[in-house]
């Protein structure tokens, strides 16, 4: 794993992404030599050139292209790929064709878009199996007994993960003079992962294999690293306080907040068209206002009203009785099905967003009666609240619409790992992330 902008990023994704990288430029600039006329020659094909092939990868990124389960199976691979290439090959052709004094024809996007999408699609297929090989994955070593090293385990087999685990070792055992440095030699293991910290501390044999080059992590931090959430069962108090999360310094939250404003400006003004056709539709779907404001819990704890395009007929909780939203659920209309699963009754949030009411990644704002049964049955339900609420978030892109307790356990993981490490360029890569949950739907509710 590699610390990147405060996010935990494998070393074989960032590797596959590099190489890839360099695949889609030579492979448009390939196609730049011979179709575009430039007036300065081959120099001034870089611009055509290099948009193209930023925004591609940009989009690939988007796509979840490099997410676990598009690097386990090729057709969810190959079809997110497709979407990436046409659009980043269709955008990239656009500025470029507006704002230089370069001749480029629109095959030159079908080109780009075509030769792009073969050209990574066999890389991807090569390099999935070379990395799967086992001197490419990261050699694990395990310290710890029972569910605590079987929980380790657990989380080194799941998809995407990188990490093989050679070999597990007791505390008791690893407390031995010279026997762990002996064994983790042994196995070539380049990290250890310390499962169970209730037994004795190892502390010379682990600083031994740390003064080796091994990494050394417990188990939370492990388990942090690879899946993305915390461990909730296991979690404490210090894990937020010693945290280092660059997010809470002031330059930090002041670039989120200033990303809210202009993001969200522009939204507003880009996005007009649909917010005035989703209005009418509303209206000629059913009767009652276009619009439906809530309470909401927001930044620590204090309440306010959210906006929301109505998607439930006006009788949906006609007893005052607050209901989860189901699958299927037939208080939903029509038009609220559609504007649902597209995330269109979100987008009047973003005046939320311009208030400072929210921000435009967090955590998802819950309703105060929610919020209270929710703080007395799951531990540190409330720390969710020390960062703005948010129109997407980690959470969101990376589980399905909590509709109960136990979806909301879920997703509290995800958004207490945020709230540990947020900072402004996991925001712009939740950002991009969002695309794909836009356009790949799942478990939309």
């Amino acid at each position: 794993m590699i610390q990147l902008f405060g996010h935990s990023v494998r070393r074989s994704v960032l590797f596959l992404g590099l190489i890839e990288a360099v695949m889609v430029y030579m492979a448009i600039f390939l196609i730049a030599t011979l179709v575009v006329q430039s007036p300065g020659g081959p120099a001034g094909l870089t611009p055509a050139a290099t948009l193209p092939a930023l925004l591609i990868v940009a989009f690939m990124i988007a796509m979840g292209v490099y997410e676990p389960e598009a690097r386990a199976d090729l057709p969810t691979m190959t079809e997110r790929l497709s979407v990436a290439c046409a659009v980043g090959a269709i955008v990239g052709f656009g500025i470029v064709y507006m704002f230089t004094d370069i001749w480029v024809s629109p095959l030159y996007a079908v080109a780009c878009a075509s030769l792009t999408y073969v050209t990574v699609a066999m890389a991807r297929f090569i390099s999935t199996r070379v990395l799967r090989a086992e001197p490419f994955q990261r050699r694990l070593l395990i310290i710890g007994e029972g569910q605590s090293a079987s929980d380790a385990i657990s989380i080194s087999t799941r998809t995407g993960c990188d990490a093989h685990v050679t070999g597990v070792m007791s505390a008791a055992e690893a407390m031995q003079p010279g026997r762990l440095l002996k064994r983790a030699r042994a196995l070539d293991v380049a990290e250890i992962v310390v499962a169970d910290r209730k037994a004795g501390l190892p502390f010379v044999a682990l600083l031994d294999c740390k003064m080796e080059g091994m990494r050394i992590f417990d188990s939370l931090d492990f388990g942090e690293n690879e899946t993305g959430m915390v461990d909730l069962e296991n979690l404490y108090p210090a894990r937020f306080i010693f945290s280092q999360t660059a997010g809470y310094s002031r330059w930090s939250m002041s670039a989120k907040r200033v990303l809210d404003i202009a993001v969200s400006g522009v939204s507003l003004l880009l996005l007009s068209p649909i917010l005035a056709a989703a209005a009418i539709a509303i209206k000629l779907d059913s009767r009652g206002p276009v619009f439906y404001s809530q309470i909401r819990v927001g930044f620590m704890g204090a309440p306010y009203n959210i906006y929301k395009f109505r998607s439930m007929r006006t009788d949906a909780e006609a007893n005052g009785v607050a209901v989860w939203a189901g699958e299927d659920d037939p208080r939903i209309t029509k038009v609220g099905k559609f504007l649902r699963a597209t995330r269109i009754d979100e987008l009047p949030q973003i005046w939320n967003i311009l208030k400072g009411e929210m921000s435009l990644v967090g955590p998802r704002p819950e309703r105060p009666v929610f919020v209270d049964q929710l703080a007395e049955s799951l531990p540190y339900y409330n720390e969710r609240h020390r960062v703005k609420p948010g129109l997407t978030g980690w959470a969101q892109i990376n589980y399905r619409y909590g509709a109960s307790e136990e979806d909301s356990r879920m997703k509290l993981r995800y958004d207490l790992y945020y709230a540990k490490n947020f900072n402004i360029f996991l925001d712009i890569f939740i950002l991009m992330k969002t695309i794909r949950v836009v356009l790949w739907p799942d478990g939309v509710r």
